[in-house]
């Protein structure tokens, strides 16, 4: 039962390790609203919801405006509109079923 293990070979590190990333942001916005909700869950949720079968009416808030739209779609980072805009999910704050 008296098995020898092989010795393990541990290689030295004769270098400074600096793998520390610096973060900065800038916020251009007069509006600043911190998200407490998960935009994507609610989407998903409208999506799957039986009341979608091809369209819903729903209010979005984004970090500059404040509108009500059909959304019919989403392709990437964007819901599709009915009327043709394209709505960039990272810029939602709120977005509610009517």
């Amino acid at each position: 039962m008296n098995k020898n293990l092989p010795k393990v070979f541990a290689n030295p590190i004769n270098k400074k390790i600096n793998n520390n990333k610096d973060i900065y942001i800038n916020i251009e916005s007069d509006r600043v609203l911190i998200k407490d909700e998960n935009i994507l869950k609610k989407i998903n949720e409208i999506f799957a919801s039986p009341h979608h079968v091809y369209k819903s009416k729903v209010r979005i808030r984004t970090n500059v405006d404040d509108f009500e739209t059909n959304i019919v779609g989403k392709s990437n980072n964007y819901l599709l509109s009915l009327d043709g805009k394209k709505i960039n999910i990272y810029d939602i704050i709120t977005i509610d079923r009517l």
